[in-house]
């Protein structure tokens, strides 16, 4: 990948998210809400890969991985009016199908198109799958990394704003009860990944998303979590229990830890 196809990459993409502006106001709230996504996880992706590479092109290839990897959001919405897979398609297979029905990387050798393709298809599996080259493994953790930190501070905004102003299609639909589940807060505590099949409540959503800390890959990754503030944001939010809290203290250590590579 060189200077042009980037630019050339970076204009097709706001031109993509342009054609789903919508004049309703829910709807424009949502695509919003993921236009502004898309460039804040390219941003993450050119910090993170500032620390581990120092081929341009592979830098270049890391921004265009950021800026592609939810543009299957966009369709999905349109279609569905809504942001769950579950209930609608998976968003990571849609956006390779649109790199391909939309031919945006022809100018690119075969095997970056190959790895940008993979890292969007994959960017959004419970793990990353085994049967990927290495280089695509490492985009795809990359990415994975870039957007978890973005959707940490999707939620932190979120959490703090009042019912009727946040995005319809972004909670899941979940009810904002006190309760948790033991599932998710036992995750919390093994330090495990919690899945979406275990929520009952917005409270198990702000867990699940905290337990996500243990799926980071990069020190990078780790020291912009800290930095950004945004986990903090979301634990705030919580309600206390001397579980809850001592699992956190344990989340706070484990990250201490990782910054340091």
């Amino acid at each position: 990948m060189d200077t042009i196809d980037l630019l050339n990459l970076r204009q097709w993409v706001l031109n993509y998210c342009r054609k789903f502006h919508s004049a309703d106001e829910n709807d424009q709230r949502n695509i919003a809400l993921k236009e502004t996504h898309i460039y804040r996880v390219a941003a993450n992706m050119l910090s993170i890969s500032g620390t581990v590479l120092r081929n341009r092109s592979k830098v270049m290839i890391a921004e265009a991985v950021g800026l592609l990897h939810d543009i299957g959001r966009f369709p999905q919405y349109a279609q569905y009016r809504t942001f769950k897979d579950s209930i609608s398609v998976n968003h990571g297979r849609l956006g390779a199908e649109v790199i391909g029905h939309e031919n945006i990387l022809s100018s690119l050798p075969l095997n970056e198109q190959e790895v940008i393709t993979d890292a969007v298809r994959f960017h959004n599996a419970r793990s990353v799958p085994g049967n990927l080259g290495a280089e695509t493994v490492f985009f795809l953790k990359m990415v994975r990394d870039a957007d978890k930190l973005d959707i940490w501070r999707v939620f932190a905004e979120y959490y703090a704003r009042d019912a009727a102003e946040r995005e319809s299609a972004a909670g899941l639909g979940l009810p904002d009860t006190p309760e948790y589940a033991d599932a998710v807060l036992a995750c919390l505590a093994t330090q495990t990944v919690a899945s979406l099949s275990s929520l009952k409540t917005l409270n198990d959503f702000k867990v699940m998303q905290l337990t996500w800390v243990y799926d980071l890959n990069f020190p990078a990754s780790f020291r912009l979590a800290s930095d950004q503030g945004y986990i903090d944001r979301i634990v705030a939010t919580l309600p206390e229990t001397d579980y809850v809290t001592q699992a956190i203290s344990g989340l706070r250590r484990y990250m201490r830890d990782k910054e340091q590579g």
